[in-house]
Parts: C-alpha cells; structure tokens; sequence
C-alpha cells in the first residue's frame, strides 16, 4: 500500500497523512479536522434535535392515552339513587334515603332533620382501595356543603373506615342533619382529596 499521496492544491507527492504540504505549505486537512470544536458543536446540535423529535413523539403518546383515559373516565353532573357510578376503581351506589326527627334523647336542631344515606361501595379493581365517609359530604338547597354528622340514631348501620380487596364491598349508613323538607339535597363523593373528579348524586 503506497504511503505517497499526490497534495490537493499543488499535486506534488508528499507523504501520506501529513498536514501540510512541504512543497507549497497548504493544510491537506479535511474541513471537519480543521474545525475541530465547531465540528462537535455541529455533531450536538444534531443529536439533541434528534432527541427532541423522538421526546415530542412520546409526550404525544402520553398525551394522547392521557386524554383518552379521562375522557374513559368522564363523569355525568348527577346521578340518580341506586345508580351504579364508578370512580376509577371505586364503585358507589345510594340505594336508600330515609330522613329522621331523632329520637326521645337525641334531636337535630330546630327546623332540622337527619337525612340518613344507605351506600354501598365496590372494589371494581385489581388492587386494594380505601372507604371513608369523611369521603361523602351533602349539599343543600341554601348552598351549603356539610359533612357527616354523629348520631346514635343510625349507630347500628354506620358507615366507618376501612379497605376492600378486588371484588370487595361493603354497604352502610352515612346521616347528615339537613333542613327539614329540603328538596334538593345532593350527595357528594370525592374519593382523593387531591382529585378534581366528583361523584354527585340527587337524593330527592
């Protein structure tokens, strides 16, 4: 293999690999060996506009299964009583609504009744999930948005903290102290406190 290279300018024999021509001095150097720095300059523009493209391809991708699984799990304003809603995982259903003046030893205030809700609830997923009635609060027609209140008048029934399995479910009796004959009273369920989704469902 000849070790002998004819110089690009002059043509004139030199040795193979050499930067200069010895006979009329010119760099025999590529543009790339002779710009060394903005030859990787050039390389890392190229990579990273690479990368751009292909992170722009996968956050598509998660936008779009995002936006699909919420649209999947888009809610209705209200729902009706024994009306199977689901949550993600969490499936709820009011299936009664009794109202209450107390008892002997125990009333509401004046002007007041205990609206008792019968709710069951259903792991309809595959991993365990938590119940609380702290999870359920009730609206009425004046606005207001009160959470449960403690009565001995469903203490046999009540609803209280826990976990279900898949496929687990459990029902019981959440009282909320409501004006009398309200008839727009709505249940409401927010199962994550950090969540903007809400089950809400019309008692009357």
């Amino acid at each position: 293999m000849s070790k002998m290279v004819n110089c690009k300018t002059c043509g004139k024999e030199i040795a193979k690999g050499v930067n200069k021509c010895v006979h009329c001095g010119k760099d025999q150097r590529n543009f790339f060996m002779k710009h060394k720095i903005l030859t990787v300059v050039l390389a890392l523009i190229v990579l990273g506009g690479i990368g751009s493209a292909t992170g722009s391809k996968k956050d598509t991708a998660v936008t779009t299964s995002t936006t699909a699984e919420e649209k999947k799990e888009e809610t209705k304003e209200f729902y009706a009583v024994n009306e199977d809603v689901k949550l993600k995982d969490t499936v709820i259903k009011v299936t009664n609504v009794e109202k209450s003046n107390g008892t002997q030893y125990e009333k509401p205030k004046d002007g007041m009744e205990y609206v008792i809700v019968t709710v069951a609830i259903k792991n309809g997923g595959k991993d365990e999930i938590s119940y609380n009635p702290f999870d359920f609060k009730m609206q009425n027609s004046k606005g207001q948005i009160t959470d449960e209140t403690f009565t001995t008048v469903n203490s046999s029934t009540q609803l209280n903290s826990g976990n279900l399995t898949s496929d687990g479910e459990i029902t019981g009796t959440i009282a909320f102290e409501q004006p009398k004959d309200d008839t727009a009273l709505v249940l409401k369920y927010k199962g994550n406190m950090f969540s903007n989704k809400e089950i809400k469902v019309k008692l009357n």
